[in-house]
């Protein structure tokens, strides 16, 4: 099949939403924005060889990364406590690949799409010899309260977590849901209204989701954030998958919770009083966990153990120039 023809198969039924006023097969989708709304954009990829592998006994289906393409842009759109509205994707394709890989592929990005409603408004794709590439571009609703950033972390805010830590390795780097509905719900229940409804003063001061490793995103925030950071061992959420990767690797646990990308779980800094009745309140399926505490920016970063003792917090998580963790 060529590239019109595969085209026209992607155009049959694509993923819809009410702003998306003119879709794939034009030049440029065209959208109609809601009123007194940010803007969210967002543009992400996975690589072959670095996010996924087509070979071997960790391979990939083309559905697998397919999601992940759209679900890691998406996990993006969530950390700012916006809602994904339109995606555009452009896709180099390996000359090997036959046209039914093709189409699992974009199974799995429009099966992230129709999961949370939002519109896959049109793309490209190009063929090579090279590596297979998925680069997604995702525009997102702010709400109208304001995004949510990495720099408004405040000395006193309590570090909550949703979901669990360290099990990328087992399989979650392919198969994880983003947060939006969790950040959603985050957002309704500190505004004390229904999801959508503006809150009258912003009880996140800053959010980040976890991709390089726990230790390395809490680094990012506070960098951005120009404070310190102190992480509590004994509270933090191990998964399974993290005990099962300490005992194939001897690493150890903690090495995997902290240093392990692509958790894409949410790390957020919260208004003490807000974040206490926000844990009350939370009954949600994924776990949402107080992990530790923002510090003046001179304390530094540091990890108190379940004994009480304290020490830096190491600087590990997954490097993106060199490609591994650190």
């Amino acid at each position: 099949m060529g590239e019109l023809s595969l085209i026209r198969q992607f155009r049959r039924d694509p993923p819809g939403h009410p702003w998306l006023k003119v879709g794939p097969g034009q030049d440029c989708a065209i959208l109609r924005w809601g009123e007194g709304r940010d803007l969210a954009f967002k543009i992400d990829q996975v690589v072959e060889g670095t996010h996924f592998l087509l070979d071997g006994p960790e391979a990939s289906s083309p559905r697998r990364i397919g999601w992940k393409a759209m679900a890691k842009a998406c996990s993006d759109i969530a950390a700012a406590g916006c809602w994904p509205v339109a995606a555009a994707v452009a896709v180099n394709l390996n000359r090997r690949l036959d046209d039914a890989w093709a189409e699992e592929l974009h199974a799995g990005l429009a099966a992230c799409c129709a999961r949370f409603n939002f519109a896959l408004a049109g793309g490209d794709i190009t063929t090579s010899n090279g590596a297979v590439t998925v680069c997604v571009s995702l525009l997102g609703e702010g709400p109208a309260d304001g995004a949510w950033l990495r720099n408004g972390a405040k000395p006193g805010d309590w570090l909550l977590v949703t979901g669990e830590l360290g099990g990328s390795r087992g399989g979650k780097h392919l198969d994880f849901i983003p947060r939006l509905e969790e950040a959603r719900r985050i957002r309704a229940l500190l505004s004390g209204q229904k999801p959508g409804a503006a809150s009258p003063e912003p009880r996140v001061h800053a959010c980040i989701d976890i991709t390089d490793g726990l230790a390395r995103d809490a680094g990012h925030l506070c960098e951005e954030s120009r404070c310190g950071v102190e992480i509590d061992e004994a509270a933090l959420p191990v998964s399974a998958a993290a005990n099962e990767a300490a005992q194939r690797d001897g690493r150890g646990v903690l090495a995997h919770v902290l240093g392990d990308g692509e958790d894409f779980e949410l790390l957020l800094a919260v208004e003490p009083q807000a974040a206490a009745a926000l844990l009350k309140d939370w009954q949600e399926a994924t776990p949402l966990r107080r992990v530790g505490t923002v510090l003046p920016e001179g304390a530094g970063r540091r990890l108190k153990h379940a004994d009480g003792t304290v020490e830096p917090l190491p600087d590990v998580g997954y490097e993106h120039r060199t490609g591994g963790s650190s």
